[in-house]
């Protein structure tokens, strides 16, 4: 499944960019609000994500935009009155089909694969690296919103949610193997050539 995945979006990305119009570079960055499925009364670990993306427009209305991210995952949880946090970063490239159903306004939707940089599970004041008992790569599906105004910045949400097992099997951490990424994102971007990309959209009309 994660091969049929990963060449799906590779090979959309490919067909879509061939048809292109318009190509917009822009940053982006925020909080990520996460968390770890399949855990008993687990709480959600706040961090960030920071990175770039392209915006890669087929007319007026349809759009794709791949993205690469550093993004801050895991969760928090309480043992014997402890609490424990689990730190699981990856660099991420989302692919998104974005549809604006006004200029400003958009929906998207659209599969990421995640690769781990870094693995720690920390409780009390003990930090142990787990990143060997963590799986290397991740994958998911995501679905969000958006609204841009017309000097190229805008805000966004998105919802992210893991197909794969965060953690290998038999890892023996306190999660187990069927956790999986749940991760909420709220944040800025802003797109550098934004009022080329609208003037450009005007000679295809």
């Amino acid at each position: 499944m994660k091969k049929i995945l990963l060449t799906v979006v590779i090979a959309s990305g490919a067909l879509f960019t061939a048809k292109a119009q318009d190509v917009t570079f822009g940053v982006k960055g925020g909080l990520n609000i996460a968390k770890l499925t399949s855990v008993d009364d687990t709480k959600v670990r706040p961090s960030v994500y920071i990175g770039g993306l392209v915006n890669i427009a087929f007319n007026e209305s349809l759009s794709i935009q791949p993205e690469l991210l550093y993004s801050g995952q895991g969760d928090k949880y309480d043992v014997n009155n402890v609490t424990v946090t689990d730190k699981v970063n990856y660099i991420t490239l989302p692919v998104m089909m974005q549809y604006r159903i006004v200029p400003e306004f958009y929906l998207e939707a659209g599969g990421q694969l995640g690769l781990l940089v870094a693995s720690k599970t920390k409780m009390a004041k003990v930090t142990v690296d787990v990143k060997d008992q963590t799986s290397s790569a991740d994958f998911g599906l995501g679905f969000g919103v958006g609204y841009q105004f017309p000097i190229g910045l805008g805000i966004g949400a998105r919802y992210m949610f893991g197909l794969t097992n965060t953690y290998k099997d038999n890892s023996g951490t306190f999660n187990g193997t069927n956790a999986k990424n749940s991760v909420a994102q709220i944040g800025v971007f802003y797109t550098f050539n934004q009022g080329f990309h609208k003037s450009s959209k005007k000679k295809h009309k």
